[in-house]
């Protein structure tokens, strides 16, 4: 429910809800907002709010003993995103701590230098001051990167992120791919009336979006009738008008900001493919989302993603920031109708595999596993 939330907070929502349906109880303890209650159920959850994000780490060194004196919990789950809580210092009881993925050195093209120095050094720790906690991750790519900074990889399991089928009126009809290969078979260039490519992500700097513009830029000098969509809100954003107006191409990329769910759907299923350009995932949300509608996804090749987007099967990989190899992409995707269908057809395949049920059930066992290993120590 947070202004800002992505992918990582959809993530805690749907494992941790299953969970709730589970029969389990569950307490988010989380950071508040203008107009948030402070205690509140959502979807089974028990969501506790105080704080703002500058000091969170000690609202949780305040508040985290008193929650479990209320609660009396039997596993805490941190989820460890930018700075690490060190929750295992002030409650003795079994830890998981949940990774989506490390910044590293990507931090710097994100935040001002102090902090993205705190960040990276803070990253570079976690070895030190988590010695036997496991950990829980959302990619291999993840599980490399913790090993590669010293967290044993036996202490490191890796479960997927959920998919789930659009509730999107024609979903059906575009799970097959049949009504995309029919009006692709009469007009091989296009995958609609007035053909775009869709972004997606809140605009931040290292979502990658000055790399997805500049590729456009370069698409466009071929293909002119062609659009981009930005959707997305983010502190960027109001930035991105002047850069549009100075390179050319007012009416052709349009910034929809924040769009409801029905419409994002709507969006991307007439879309020729997803544009993912950013410099780190920890997996790629949108990759689904778009696979679910049959399409596919142009990414960067960095961690997370390389995972989500199997390079020339489910869609194409490309250098990160590189952004004439992107918009090769985009012309190889926008002039092969069939490369494109059987890109997206492949896409829908793989994001089945996935499920948020099977997510929830493998956490719960390793939550369950985490519990049982601390009482035998």
């Amino acid at each position: 429910m947070h202004p800002a939330a992505g992918g990582a907070e959809k993530h805690l929502h749907r494992i941790f809800g299953k969970i709730v349906e589970m029969g389990h109880t569950v307490v988010l303890f989380t950071t508040t907002f203008p107009g948030a209650k402070e205690r509140e159920v959502v979807d089974g959850i028990q969501v506790i709010r105080k704080g703002g994000d500058l000091m969170f780490q000690l609202t949780v060194a305040l508040n985290l003993k008193k929650l479990d004196r209320e609660f009396n919990f039997d596993v805490v789950v941190e989820d460890l995103n930018k700075l690490p809580v060190f929750a295992h210092w002030f409650v003795r009881k079994p830890l998981l701590v949940q990774m989506h993925h490390l910044w590293r050195k990507s931090i710097f093209a994100e935040a001002i230098f102090p902090i993205a120095f705190m960040v990276w050094f803070f990253e570079r720790i976690i070895p030190f001051f988590y010695r036997t906690q496991p950990f829980v991750v959302v990619s291999p790519s993840t599980k490399k990167e913790l090993a590669e900074i010293g967290v044993d990889e036996s202490r490191i399991s890796v479960i997927y992120n959920g998919s789930e089928k659009p509730n999107f009126p024609g979903c059906a009809d575009l799970a097959t791919g049949t009504a995309e290969s029919s009006e692709m078979a009469a007009n091989p260039a296009t995958s609609a009336v007035n053909p775009y490519f869709i972004w997606l992500s809140r605009v931040h700097r290292y979502k990658g979006i000055w790399t997805a513009l500049e590729a456009f830029e370069k698409f466009s000098k071929s293909h002119p009738e062609v659009k981009l969509y930005v959707v997305g809100d983010g502190p960027l954003l109001k930035k991105l008008p002047a850069w549009i107006k100075s390179h050319g191409l007012d009416g052709k990329v349009e910034l929809t900001g924040f769009v409801p769910a029905a419409r994002k759907y709507e969006l991307l299923s007439s879309s020729l493919a997803l544009l993912q350009t950013s410099y780190k995932e920890g997996w790629g949300l949108t990759v689904m989302e778009a696979a679910q509608l049959c399409k596919t996804t142009i990414a960067s090749d960095v961690p997370g993603l390389c995972d989500s987007v199997r390079d020339g099967e489910t869609g194409i990989l490309f250098p990160s920031g590189d952004a004439a190899a992107c918009a090769l992409a985009m012309e190889k995707i926008y002039s092969d109708a069939e490369l494109r269908a059987s890109l997206g057809k492949n896409a829908k395949r793989y994001a089945e595999s996935f499920s948020w049920e099977n997510s929830a059930r493998e956490t719960l066992e390793l939550l369950e596993r985490t519990v049982d290993w601390s009482v035998r120590k």
